[in-house]
């Protein structure tokens, strides 16, 4: 029998093998928390040394006697010795782990043992011991109140964390039940001494995005953790209570920078559960849909309000040129699902017919022209003037003129958006079919012509890396960036003005966008620390455009060099099909991350000002919080203000049922899988320009296949090969904006894919792995740009490494391989 399961095979399910507490950790790591790396000992090895016992020792305190004289197993010790050694030569906590521990109705929380700092198979065994004697205490029959004790005990065994600082933190103030409002403990060093009781705490009040001290354990002395540590160990509770869709209390501890979280379980002293899930009725569609793959989560009322209707309208875009096909969008139980419904045969060859002609009069180029002409010095001009409105100055009938402006807006930025999707897949499509029939290359070979480096996006990166040289210029500024103290802004304005005024300059002109296509992340300029920390991972070796571009023109100028003798070969007709699609190719190129760049813009701009209007319907008291309104539908927000109608009831459903959605992420498709079409013999044969067309389809959708490539040897990790090379350093688990500050020159980007706006970052990246992503992703495109080894579409990187760890990334053989800690 097998007595050890480790904590990265561990499930929810196996509670009652492992215990409540190693389950629930287990099931965090795979959510994407980060929890030390360790094993548990399953409740069979207890049960298998209790058989052992002397008949008439049914007395607790017997049992205790017997648990910690009796031999041990071989086998069980075997198994341990093995475990223990996965771990390394660092000390151990050893922890119990009750099957009835950390549930909703009692926590048990102090009643089973745990040992700290435990080194050796010896030392683990006896404090294995220990953990299962407590099971069979006075104090936890007590504590059950029926006079029971129990053999189900578990034992968790984990890599001890050296906490610099460490506590406990609420989801939702456990007094009061406020949901919006986060309570946090934290002492330095240990937790233990906190929970023990043995030493007097700093107290944190996180709400709205603000962290507050509360009172202090030392006054005048500095606070185990500062306040942009609060924040983030606010964000985990609030992230664990919502993916059990209830308030949690979870313990925490900081060590070397990194927030490892130790143990969450259900807050059992609120008198109702305020994190209240509210089922979404599923109606399932008869036609196949699949869940977007680029929604990491479930949309909030207002952005399904708001996007949805635009998203489904300005889809039909994307296959404008290869299938025609006109994809719908629908929200599926708080998720969106894509459907692409078949249109009858006929109909389909007329539509790739009317494509062929299309292609053949160079309408995609057309797009991108227009984009250059027209559009892009258009939205620019009313963005800017958008800008210049701030909405906390304006009058409510002003306010909500405003946001149905930018509504309008925000369509026919999206319409133009998805038009400029749809042109660049048909011209990199032409460059792919061209590159196949005159040189017989494969996908990856041909996009390593992709150019890039270039657009309007790219004064990001530029303007960050000039900052970084001025700041690494000034031996004061980089001292204080590199302290990253939670007021590091207001030092630099009193140390040097005007470094801090360069700051600005760039946070108006660039950090106003969202992350991702999400109201509910804050925006770069929202979190100046962050910024700061993007500028310290560029102190040592700034960006240097000029630089990048060079090496990437290098790497292209090989790639042609490679081409060359096929060209020649092929003949001048061919040459010259092969050089119109590449230049095709190159014209879309800087369009990818340019309308983004211009659609998140947007996006910010509309997030201010419905906090706003949230803002308001607080103080109107018609609701109780400002980021209710991400919980409402737009109409309803909107018409809510000058009615003076109460809204905390559709607050309650709207936040309710998007917690259920969280907790409840539906299936990868509904329906049943498409049949292949078939032509019939009765229609007319299609044209050449039609035969084209389905080429450029055919492999245009090729690209966007993705997964991990097999089976993964001990201590590796298989994904995509997406990006050449080979790049040993630390890994740097980072999941959303919050955590760019955490990248250091060098580091191995871990992430679960990445998007044009964390184009940012890739200055700094010595190599990427991703969770998710295809040969044409975002990852992949920008890991070539910028000459980064890739591994994509791993499924699991972001839970299986973590912080610190140095990895080696394969770029062409798709393999992530563990190297070894800092």
């Amino acid at each position: 029998m097998n007595y050890i399961l480790p904590l990265s095979q561990t499930r929810l399910d196996d509670s009652d093998r492992v215990g409540r507490k190693s389950a629930v950790l287990a099931d965090l790591v795979a959510a994407g928390s980060v929890v030390p790396d360790g094993f548990s000992v399953t409740t069979d090895a207890l049960d298998a040394c209790l058989a052992a016992a002397p008949p008439g020792s049914e007395e607790p305190a017997q049992v205790r006697a017997h648990i910690m004289a009796m031999a041990l197993p071989e086998s069980f010790v075997a198994e341990v010795a093995a475990a223990l050694a996965g771990l390394g030569d660092d000390p151990v906590a050893v922890r119990s782990s009750g099957v009835a521990e950390d549930l909703a109705g009692q926590s048990f929380a102090g009643q089973y043992e745990s040992v700290l700092n435990v080194r050796g198979l010896d030392g683990v065994l006896e404090a294995v011991r220990t953990c299962w004697a407590s099971g069979f205490s006075e104090r936890i029959a007590v504590y059950r109140g029926d006079g029971h004790v129990s053999a189900e005990v578990g034992v968790l065994v984990q890599r001890m964390v050296a906490a610099d600082a460490a506590g406990v933190a609420f989801s939702c103030n456990p007094v009061t039940g406020d949901s919006d409002e986060v309570l946090i403990s934290a002492v330095v060093g240990l937790g233990e001494r906190l929970m023990a009781g043995e030493q007097t705490a700093d107290e944190w009040l996180v709400r709205d995005g603000k962290a507050e001290i509360t009172a202090a354990a030392a006054p005048g002395e500095p606070a185990a953790i500062d306040a942009a540590q609060a924040l983030e160990v606010a964000e985990l509770a609030v992230r664990t209570a919502e993916h059990y869709g209830k308030p949690q209390d979870i313990e925490w501890a900081y060590a070397g920078g990194e927030l490892f979280l130790l143990q969450a379980r259900p807050i059992t002293t609120l008198s109702a559960v305020v994190r209240e899930q509210i089922e979404i009725p599923i109606e399932e569609p008869e036609q196949f849909s699949t869940r977007d793959r680029n929604a990491v989560r479930p949309w909030t009322r207002l952005q399904t309000s708001l996007f949805l209707p635009v998203f489904s309208d300005a889809a039909r875009h994307v296959f404008r040129f290869t299938t025609g096909a006109t994809p719908q969008a629908s929200s599926i139980g708080g998720w969106v699902y894509m459907s692409l419904p078949q249109a009858e045969p006929g109909t389909q060859l007329a539509r790739i017919e009317d494509i062929a002609v299309q292609i053949r009069d160079g309408a995609p180029r057309k797009l991108v022209d227009r984009w250059n002409t027209e559009w892009k010095p258009a939205f620019a001009a009313r963005l800017a003037a958008l800008r210049e409105i701030d909405p906390v100055e304006i009058d409510d009938a002003t306010l909500l003129a405003h946001i149905r402006d930018m509504t309008g807006f925000f369509a026919e930025v999206h319409d133009v958006y998805f038009r400029l999707t749809g042109a660049a897949v048909v011209l990199l499509g032409e460059l792919g079919v061209a590159a196949q029939e005159v040189l017989g290359w494969s996908a990856a070979q041909t996009l390593q012509l992709r150019g890039g480096l270039v657009g309007d996006h790219m004064q990001i990166a530029i303007g960050l890396g000039e900052l970084a040289r001025l700041a690494a210029a000034r031996p004061d500024v980089r001292a204080i960036i590199e302290q990253g103290a939670p007021d590091a802004v207001e030092q630099l304005g009193r140390t040097d003005p005007e470094f801090a005024q360069a700051l600005l300059d760039y946070r108006e002109a660039y950090c106003h966008r969202t992350i991702g296509f999400d109201l509910t992340e804050p925006t770069l300029a929202e979190q100046p620390a962050v910024l700061l920390n993007l500028i310290r991972a560029q102190l040592d070796e700034p960006f240097d455009a000029d630089r990048e571009r060079a090496a990437l023109r290098a790497r292209l100028d090989a790639t042609l060099a490679e081409a060359e003798p096929g060209l020649a070969a092929a003949g001048p007709q061919a040459r010259q099909r092969f050089e119109a699609a590449l230049a095709g190719s190159d014209l879309g190129a800087p369009v990818r991350d340019e309308k983004v760049y211009y659609a998140v813009s947007l996006w910010a701009l509309l997030r201010y000002s419905l906090l706003e209007l949230g803002g308001r319907l607080t103080a109107a008291g018609l609701t109780e919080h400002a980021h209710d309104v991400l919980h409402l539908d737009l109409e309803t927000a909107l018409e809510a203000l000058p009615a003076r109608a109460d809204l905390r009831e559709q607050v309650r459903t709207g936040r309710g049922q998007h917690t259920w959605a969280a907790a409840h992420p539906g299936p990868a498709f509904y329906g049943p899988p498409p049949t292949p079409l078939e032509m019939g013999p009765d229609l007319p044969e299609p044209s050449a320009g039609a035969e084209y067309v389905a080429q450029l389809a055919q492999w245009s959708m090729s690209l966007w296949a993705g997964g991990p490539g097999g089976e993964s040897p001990a201590g590796t990790l298989r994904g995509l090969a997406a990006s050449a090379g080979r790049y040993t350093g630390p890994a740097r688990v980072i999941r959303d904006v919050t955590e760019f500050g955490k990248l250091r020159r060098g580091d191995v980007l871990v992430c679960p894919e990445t998007t044009a706006q964390w184009a940012v970052l890739f200055p700094s990246v010595g190599a990427l792995v991703t969770d998710n992503g295809s040969i044409l992703s975002h990852p992949a495109i920008i890991s070539r740009e910028y000459g980064v080894p890739a591994v994509l579409a791993t499924g699991s990187a972001t839970s299986t490494f973590r912080d610190g760890q140095v990895i080696t990334v394969d770029g062409a053989a798709g393999v992530v391989t563990l190297a070894g800690e800092l």
